[in-house]
């Protein structure tokens, strides 16, 4: 039986090493439909109902504080209380109702512009740190990996970066190791000296490039930069 992770390769037979990715100090088995294993389908079912209930707890729990924080600070309870049970005073009711309105847009706004700060900072830092560590050097292997992973990047409430998997929040460090030792292998800058193939060129950009998959992106890009840039003209800009 196959282990999906190993120490070292020695005492492996020749055959299987191929199937197995260095990673971290570890190897790791590349196994394809890992995720329609049974196992593996239970643990997923698993998170999706914990995720649930944790979303809905958290919606829950969000509205009765923004129904709090809401409230000005002179709220009057009393005369709120007046205004529900008489006549009310349109012209109050009016502007109480603004009060709350630009309580909740400043809230709003002050809440939205930090989580895009804590984002942007976790793109220009993290995830470029995280991507030189796994070795992915090259200056145009790093522009087009950051744009590939950017999208999936979010920051949590404690202020640290993680990308949502399959198998759950992973930390950015943590999921651009996995990347760089399966999918993005390509984008990592072999050593010196090594017989890495140099850029052939003669390629033409793809008919469908959005049809394309990861490795073949770098593939590309390893190849003919020219012909990538053409199809993903959206790389250049970041």
């Amino acid at each position: 039986m196959l282990k999906s992770v190993l120490e070292t390769l020695e005492g492996v037979d020749d055959a299987v090493k191929p199937f197995y990715a260095e990673a971290d100090g570890k190897f790791y088995l590349q196994v394809d439909g890992v995720n329609e294993h049974p196992d593996v389908v239970s643990l997923k079912n698993a998170y999706e109902r914990v995720k649930a209930d944790k979303a809905a707890a958290i919606e829950e729990r969000d509205a009765f504080k923004a129904k709090v924080q809401e409230l000005p600070k002179d709220f009057d309870a009393e005369k709120w209380a007046k205004l529900k049970d008489g006549k009310p005073d349109e012209a109050a009711l009016v502007q109480l109702r603004q009060e709350l309105e630009g309580e909740r847009d400043d809230w709003k706004s002050k809440y939205e512009t930090a989580q895009e700060s804590a984002r942007k900072n976790a793109l220009d830092r993290d995830l470029s740190d995280a991507l030189a560590s796994s070795g992915v050097t090259e200056p145009a292997y790093l522009k087009a990996a950051r744009n590939m992973l950017a999208e999936g990047v979010q920051v949590g409430d404690d202020g640290k970066p993680y990308v949502e998997t399959d198998m759950g929040p992973m930390a950015l460090a943590d999921h651009v190791k996995r990347w760089a030792a399966g999918e993005g292998k390509p984008f990592v800058t072999p050593p010196s000296g090594g017989n890495a193939k140099g850029n052939q060129g003669g390629q033409t950009a793809p008919a469908n490039p959005e049809a394309m998959g990861a490795q073949e992106r770098a593939a590309l890009l390893k190849d003919d930069p020219d012909a990538f840039y053409e199809a993903f003209p959206q790389a250049k800009l970041r």
